[in-house]
């Protein structure tokens, strides 16, 4: 049993907002919280209690979210979806940033899984090991969950949404506006004006649908029960093809720091990926639910610009960080949005 006197001062605090959350000002950890790897933006804690109310028994994990609109966003997605019975973590419990931790906490079920392939800092030579097996089972698992994910009902998700108190996006034609906005407010008028040019252009789409967004290897576990999908930072309701071509993308050019002979090496196994996944979610799909040329070009320099715009937003606050997939995408998604090379 670990009481609130021990650990770092987020395990602590992480403590000190269970109780609070709970009202139970006895709860304490069966044993020291452990930090969980993966992504870049939240910090991650699975941890266990002791003697836990209902609803919090077993294997946990904290998601401590820095931004707290970003945070309740994540966990209305997620916890929809998972109540439609989608492979993803239950959300168990949440605690806005007015808490002890200072940043919003989404407990959710931790899962027992793997990554499909190996970690976020692979080299060419792991990478390359990982090949085979990766191009027979990758683009299939991509495709099944999207095609799981998107045959979800979206109304109540969006309606909830459209009830959060936040401004986050709602759309992808909105996420678009929030990016055009960020690029004006740093200067960069070339990537606003990129923006306005998507937004003057953007497809009609059919049938909106949950749409993830930030589909790639990396977001996914392997459990005996199939893939779980995990990370909802910038999911919403729209076009599923605001899915797919980020998937397409990250596919098609594989964000693995390498030489120009090991880009050149890996660009044609991507690009073969790429195709499969999308022919294995179009042999998933029915007839009206099918994504046309159009819209996949058009969502794949919507991700360009969403990339940009971040890449921007670390130069200007002086943030950039030495490795991060956006950092080997970049001259890719320049050349989507006909914008010149990075000087």
């Amino acid at each position: 049993m670990i009481d609130s006197s021990t650990g770092t001062e987020t395990t602590v605090a992480l403590l000190a907002t269970l109780r609070e959350a709970t009202g139970d000002r006895a709860l304490s950890f069966a044993e020291p919280p452990v930090p969980i790897s993966g992504g870049y933006y939240a910090e991650i804690l699975g941890f266990r209690l002791a003697d836990p109310p209902a609803g919090l028994a077993g294997r946990l994990v904290a998601r401590i979210v820095p931004d707290a609109v970003v945070g309740a966003w994540e966990s209305a997605v997620q916890g929809d979806v998972a109540g439609q019975g989608f492979p993803t973590p239950a959300v168990r419990l949440t605690a806005p940033a007015t808490s002890p931790l200072g940043r919003y906490l989404i407990v959710m079920d931790r899962v027992d899984g793997r990554p499909p392939i190996g970690g976020l800092d692979l080299d060419l030579v792991s990478t390359v090991r990982q090949v085979p097996a990766v191009m027979r089972r990758m683009p299939e698992h991509l495709a099944g969950i999207a095609a799981q994910l998107h045959a979800l009902a979206p109304g109540p998700l969006a309606a909830r949404l459209e009830g959060l108190d936040g401004g986050m996006p709602t759309t992808v034609q909105d996420f678009v506006r929030r990016k055009v906005e960020l690029a004006t407010a740093m200067d960069r008028t070339d990537l606003a004006d990129a923006g306005e040019r998507l937004l003057a252009t953007q497809p009609a789409f059919p049938h909106p649908a949950i749409a993830h967004g930030d589909l790639h290897p990396f977001n996914l576990l392997m459990t005996p029960d199939g893939p779980v999908l995990l990370d909802w930072t910038v999911a919403l309701v729209g076009d599923p093809a605001f899915t797919l071509a980020f998937t397409d993308l990250m596919l098609s050019h594989p964000p693995v720091p390498t030489s120009r002979a090991g880009a050149a090496l890996l660009r044609p196994i991507g690009r073969s990926m790429a195709k499969r996944f999308l022919a294995c979610y179009r042999a998933q799909v029915p007839a009206a639910a099918q994504v046309g040329a159009d819209r996949l070009d058009w969502h794949r320099r919507v991700h360009a610009l969403r990339i940009l715009v971040e890449l921007a937003g670390w130069d200007q606050a002086g943030s950039r960080p030495a490795t991060h997939p956006w950092l080997v995408v970049e001259p890719v998604v320049r050349r989507l949005l006909d914008l010149r090379p990075r000087r």
